[in-house]
């Protein structure tokens, strides 16, 4: 994406300043503008969980649900443990300032039981056959890979769009309560 890119570049042009070596030094950025990503409609969701659960794909249907649900970044999936869902809370620190996220109650039950069904007693939920926490690309794999059966396009298949739908979700929700609050006075 533009925004990796131009972080990249930034990094690069500042050791080639450190270095005295200005003219090797790329000037300008990407367009952001070119980073727009699609938008998951609520009919696509539901298709994708429709076609997790039809594959018997269950890590990918939870990891669609917990991505559509919840504010939470895929860099921060190892902190859905097993001791978190217990309480029904995830405490994550995306920017160095504590956040509290609240899990939806049918959510925490199905990812409770699928920790029983996986074995798993402590520890990050998601994880691959070697143990260790998923990481962002594996993750988009597992989204994507229910694309197809879902009739949903594969651009759409990843947690960014989940989490702008949750965004989106949300501040309608937001502002339909806001509404009511402002007609009811």
């Amino acid at each position: 994406p533009p925004r990796t890119v131009n972080s990249v570049i930034s990094a690069a042009n500042g050791f080639l300043g450190w270095l005295g070596w200005r003219e090797y030094q790329l000037l300008g950025r990407i367009s952001i503008a070119d980073d727009v990503q699609p938008e998951l409609t609520r009919t696509e969701y539901l298709r994708l969980l429709q076609a997790a659960k039809l594959l018997d794909k269950e890590r990918g249907y939870l990891l669609v649900k917990l991505f559509a649900t919840t504010p939470l970044n895929v860099q921060e999936l190892d902190k859905v443990t097993v001791e978190a869902v217990t309480e029904g809370r995830i405490v994550t620190s995306p920017s160095g300032i504590k956040t509290l996220i609240k899990l939806p109650a049918c959510l925490q039950e199905e990812l409770l039981h699928f920790a029983r069904r996986e074995g798993r007693l402590t520890g990050p939920l998601f994880v691959t056959k070697e143990g260790r926490p998923l990481n962002r690309t594996y993750v988009c794999t597992i989204i994507r890979q229910l694309c197809p059966a879902a009739q949903v396009p594969e651009e759409k298949g990843n947690p960014r769009c989940l989490k702008r739908l949750y965004q989106n979700t949300l501040a309608t929700i937001e502002s339909n309560v806001a509404l009511l609050v402002e007609q009811a006075l």
